[in-house]
């Protein structure tokens, strides 16, 4: 357990790398992939994915940054735990909400899709995803900043929470127009056989400190559960068993897709919606349960100094491994539900001379998160995509950039980002909160086809 809080520290200061398949592709009619996005949606051609490159997804973002723990004095870099860092300072860098971080990482091994009669397209995909959350509670850096200096003798810190799961997806969908009941319509769902490969969830409900002389006396009460992970007494550490089957579980997603003809400028409004990753896992092989209950000393935080980052975040690291002490013994199954995401978008396709565009808004919920995005793109060739976006609201304000080399056959290439937090340090970490995504993919195109019909 004490790995778990050492780790939720290290990760409020390391941004991800992100690979995603780009929700700028959500409104190009000819884009290959976005039925990923909403199962309604149809590619116009039969495809291959080339394994593992063909489709990945990542949906990551953070409160915090560096710049809400390293500090600059004098011209030199400080921890918020140094003493020429005033409290204050530190503090009126907290956000509202506890820092967090979230992610879900989707990669393709095996994926492909063609059409079915006249009015349907089938998909299939053999899918590795990892989801996690991390919540550090401000309270435990306010007691790493005050405990010695500031008035207080008792802190009661509760809210330290994190969950990591990880599984297989084998996942079949259909799309079917139903032009023939409603003009416009067409709707799509896949269906997931899920097989577990890890889980991790665990939660300190308090941690109650009592300052006595020299000393913090430290009362803890939490709770975990883990699969796929071995208890190391020795370095009271765990270890990741590696790939394994440990739960079995199921989920589906479910889209729609209207088109509302109009005359004029515009040619018409397509609204469409969906929500994926309806579904659960129960893990019920390799498990462990996890309590942290019972009392002990602790010395408190040492007063870091002006080291590199990394040295720093090992001084800290060494100090927070007296705080949470766990017992570990054989476990019972339990069920992980999968958070669930929404997709809910209007848009509004027109020419300009011989190219086509589209401007197009997008609400989205992913990874706990609400986001609203504006979309422009533009097709200047039947084989090429452009598109620019940006997110207003949400955790934070980002741009986004998308481009796709999609020829009637052979091979499809795409490539998008979304970022916010474009302050970067040397070493490529966040300076702010962040949610950043990059975006790559290449598919095996199969035949002829028209792109819009």
């Amino acid at each position: 357990m004490k790995r778990f809080l050492l780790t939720s520290i290290l990760l409020l200061f390391l941004p991800v790398l992100l690979i995603a398949q780009s929700r700028g592709s959500y409104f190009f009619e000819n884009s290959l992939l976005r039925h990923k996005l909403n199962p309604a949606f149809a590619p116009q051609t039969c495809y291959i994915s080339v394994p593992v490159l063909g489709s990945s997804s990542v949906d990551a973002a953070s409160n915090v940054g560096l710049g809400n723990f390293i500090f600059r004095y004098r011209n030199k870099s400080y921890t918020f735990l140094n003493e020429n860092i005033d409290a204050n300072t530190f503090l009126d860098k907290l956000p509202r909400r506890d820092p967090y971080v979230t992610e879900r990482i989707e990669t393709d091994l095996l994926g492909g899709g063609m059409p079915v009669g006249e009015n349907g397209y089938a998909t299939v995909s053999l899918s590795l995803v990892e989801s996690g959350q991390l919540v550090v509670p401000a309270s435990l850096l306010r007691f790493a900043k005050l405990g010695r200096t500031g008035d207080a003798q008792a802190w009661d810190i509760e809210g330290l929470q994190g969950r990591l799961y990880g599984y297989v997806s084998l996942a079949a969908g259909y799309s079917h127009d139903l032009n023939g009941l409603v003009e416009g319509l067409r709707v799509g769902g896949r269906a997931k056989l899920l097989v577990g490969v890890t889980a991790a969830q665990a939660r300190i409900d308090q941690i109650s400190v009592r300052m006595e002389e020299d000393l913090f006396a430290v009362n803890t009460l939490g709770s975990g559960r883990l699969s796929g992970f071995d208890y190391l007494p020795e370095d009271n550490a765990f270890r990741w068993r590696g790939f394994g089957l440990r739960g079995l579980g199921t989920a589906v997603d479910l889209g729609a897709e209207y088109g509302l003809p109009l005359d004029g400028f515009f040619e018409g409004i397509n609204f469409s919606a969906s929500v994926n990753d309806l579904g659960f896992i129960w893990f019920n092989r390799k498990l462990k349960d996890v309590s942290t209950q019972g009392a002990f000393s602790f010395s408190g935080f040492e007063d870091l100094g002006d080291g590199g980052i990394q040295k720093e975040i090992d001084a800290l690291s060494d100090d927070l491994k007296g705080l949470v002490r766990p017992d570990v013994s054989d476990g019972r199954s339990f069920v992980q539900a999968l958070t669930p995401s929404i997709y809910v978008g209007a848009d509004a396709p027109f020419y300009v001379y011989a190219f086509r565009m589209h401007a197009g808004l997008l609400y989205y919920r992913t990874v706990g998160r609400d986001n609203l995005m504006a979309s422009y793109g533009i097709s200047p060739f039947e084989w090429l995509n452009l598109g620019l976006n940006w997110t207003f609201l949400g955790p934070t304000g980002r741009f986004g950039f998308y481009a796709e080399y999609i020829p009637q056959k052979y091979v499809s290439v795409f490539f998008g980002m979304e970022r916010a937090g474009f302050r970067r340090n040397s070493d490529h970490l966040a300076i702010r909160n962040f949610t950043d995504s990059f975006s790559f993919g290449l598919n095996v195109l199969l035949g002829d086809y028209s792109f819009w019909r």
